[in-house]
């Protein structure tokens, strides 16, 4: 069990430095909407790789069902292709710990639309997850002043709208992931999402001067930041269960955060550090409340 909580935590960790690099790849001069694509594709081969050696006859199965073909284009581009490009902005505009934090939030996308489908009221811990959220989310964007936003709207906005990608991606691939696999999945979403977004983020246009830092910086964002990340999170899941693997998930912004503050000397408000302290306390609380009921 250790060895799974260790593994998942990397891999956790791993996606809070990614946050960080690309931060420091766009402080740069790296073109954000550039690096995104070039990231979706690179990293989603990578994937597709993985599933290779994994499972050499079935890397093209998901090709042969018409229904699964429509779904896995509607997640390329409408949760791959806008998850992934409105984080990165929402970094830009603000830091890789807000960002992180704000996508923090999908889950709480993913509560709202159960309850509304199951025409109910949410459950107590449910609620509890749905204020804490909320109040963290208002310390982020107004330290605690309500006449007051302290984030870009364009931040705050991308990072919300990212956070309601990543709940299409959360609901959404589950009957394929179960069919297909998770590599083969997530590999072939990132892919073709970023064909797809390629020209509007005119993915030819290569970045005229590049140094070792951001040679190396987009090595990671590819490798450890995304396709290494991924399978050792989803190893370790594997390992401690879906619950522990929902909670240590919430290592990512707390990486982001530290790391931001250590490396790119990033200060943070006292009521950004509380937001963000409450908006992953209501998520581990939604992660384990939902454990029991099922």
């Amino acid at each position: 069990m250790l060895s799974g909580t260790l593994i998942t935590l990397l891999g956790a960790g791993l996606w809070g430095l990614n946050a960080v690099v690309s931060k420091y790849l766009m402080a740069h001069g790296v073109d954000t909407m550039w690096m995104v694509n070039f990231r979706m594709i690179a990293s989603g081969f990578v994937l597709l790789i993985f599933a290779l050696f994994k499972n050499p006859h079935g890397i093209f199965d998901i090709w042969k069902d018409r229904k699964a073909v429509i779904r896995l284009l509607v997640i390329a581009v409408f949760a791959f292709g806008l998850c992934q490009p409105t984080y990165y902005i929402s970094i830009d505009y603000s830091n890789a710990g807000i960002a992180s934090a704000i996508q923090q939030t999908a889950p709480v996308f993913v509560l709202i639309y159960v309850i509304i489908k199951e025409h109910r009221k949410p459950a107590s811990a449910e609620l509890a997850a749905l204020v804490l959220v909320i109040a963290g989310s208002f310390l982020i964007s107004t330290h605690g002043d309500i006449s007051a936003l302290a984030i870009s709207p364009v931040a705050l906005i991308s990072g919300l709208i990212s956070a309601l990608c990543c709940a299409l991606y959360i609901t959404l691939p589950s009957d394929l992931i179960k069919r297909y696999g998770t590599f083969e999945t997530v590999g072939w979403g990132l892919f073709i999402g970023g064909i797809v977004i390629a020209p509007f983020c005119k993915l030819w246009n290569f970045p005229a001067v590049w140094d070792a830092s951001m040679i190396w910086g987009m090595i990671f964002i590819i490798l450890p930041g995304a396709a290494f990340a991924f399978a050792l999170f989803l190893y370790g899941t594997s390992i401690v269960g879906p619950v522990r693997g929902g909670v240590y998930n919430l290592f990512e912004p707390v990486t982001a955060l530290a790391a931001s503050a250590l490396w790119l000397s990033q200060s943070y408000h006292i009521t950004e550090i509380c937001g963000t302290a409450a908006i992953l306390a209501g998520i581990a609380i939604l992660t384990v409340a939902k454990e029991k009921t099922n």
